[in-house]
């Protein structure tokens, strides 16, 4: 997953060049507070508990109490597709005890969808480290006359404009990465956006919508059990929990790979030294076997990039969103 990733980022790193992207905020200069944690560590996860990201968070903070024998705990401000939360680690203090779990949708699609962001998504923030990604699916209605990617195709190019495809609302992740998916194929489909994950999916289901993209977490079951058809996933490989399911270069169709991913983040100017820490300590974390094995069961990898690497691999994931939102007019509900 290592070498994929940092492959990824170089080949949009080079179709990117010279591209204006946004700058993010490197750390301060060295200086953080001696004996840090001597108090509680926040992290904040910007969606509802339960959630993948929820669950990461968790972890972390459970084993970062554990290590430095100073509590770490979890807080969930939910709302405006993780906006919420996320700006209100931006305006923290920058002392290492207010974190935020960041994620695909508010640090890199959310500039580009919401027209007044109370946050700068490229400079209010220190990178420290990426955590996990998941790739989508695509699933469609088994009842459509198609059994893998090249037939989907050739059925939705015949009758342009007339199929539609869920999602669980606009300007998220998963329709940007259907309108991908879509432009590259020179597919023309209707986007209908729900209140959900899970509307969207029963959309699908019930024959409402012809087709959706979803995490390989929720979708997975789903297709197993014959409720939709798994046509391809987004990552770089074929996944455990769908292995009969081809990526989408497999079947022909390259340049729309896509993970969501989180990671950790703190509020601009954090001192170097801070970040190192949580850095080395985390990194532990994310790759004992206890974290592993859960994500895996969700279909998910773990990163591993540093602070720097994270850094670069978000500017070009929000460049990459920038331009899918603005050529199919995105915007957030």
């Amino acid at each position: 997953m290592k070498t994929m990733i940092r492959s990824l980022v170089l080949l949009l790193a080079v179709v990117l060049a010279g591209a204006p992207v946004p700058a993010f905020a490197q750390t301060a200069p060295a200086g953080a507070a001696p004996g840090y944690p001597s108090k509680p560590i926040r992290i904040i996860v910007p969606f509802p508990p339960g959630g993948q990201t929820d669950i990461v968070a968790r972890f972390i903070a459970e084993g970062l109490t554990k290590a430095w024998g100073q509590q770490v705990v979890v807080e969930n401000r939910a709302g405006a597709g993780g906006t919420i939360g996320t700006d209100y680690v931006a305006k923290a203090a920058p002392d290492g005890y207010t974190l935020l779990l960041c994620t695909l949708a508010a640090n890199s699609i959310a500039p580009s969808v919401y027209p007044k962001l109370p946050y700068d998504a490229g400079k209010d923030f220190t990178p420290i480290m990426a955590l996990t990604g998941t790739p989508s699916v695509i699933g469609i209605n088994p009842a459509l006359p198609v059994k893998n990617l090249e037939e989907f195709i050739a059925y939705v190019k015949a009758r342009p404009g007339e199929l539609a495809f869920s999602s669980p609302g606009a300007g998220v992740s998963s329709h940007l990465a259907m309108e991908n998916f879509a432009l590259t194929a020179g597919l023309r489909m209707i986007h209908a956006p729900y209140k959900g994950s899970a509307p969207a999916l029963n959309a699908v289901m019930t024959g409402e919508v012809a087709a959706t993209f979803d995490p390989i977490s929720t979708l997975a079951p789903l297709a197993k059990a014959g409720r939709v058809r798994a046509i391809a996933m987004s990552g770089a490989r074929r996944s455990s929990l769908l292995p009969d399911v081809p990526t989408l270069a497999e079947a022909g169709l390259r340049g729309v790979e896509s993970y969501a991913w989180n990671g950790l983040m703190g509020p601009a100017g954090m001192p170097r030294d801070i970040v190192a820490r949580l850095h080395r300590e985390v990194d532990i974390i994310i790759k004992s076997a206890g974290l592993r094995d859960r994500m895996n069961a969700l279909g998910t990898d773990i990163l591993d990039m540093g602070p720097d690497e994270f850094a670069t691999y978000v500017r070009v994931e929000t460049e990459k969103w920038g331009v899918i939102a603005r050529r199919v007019g995105a915007k957030a509900e």
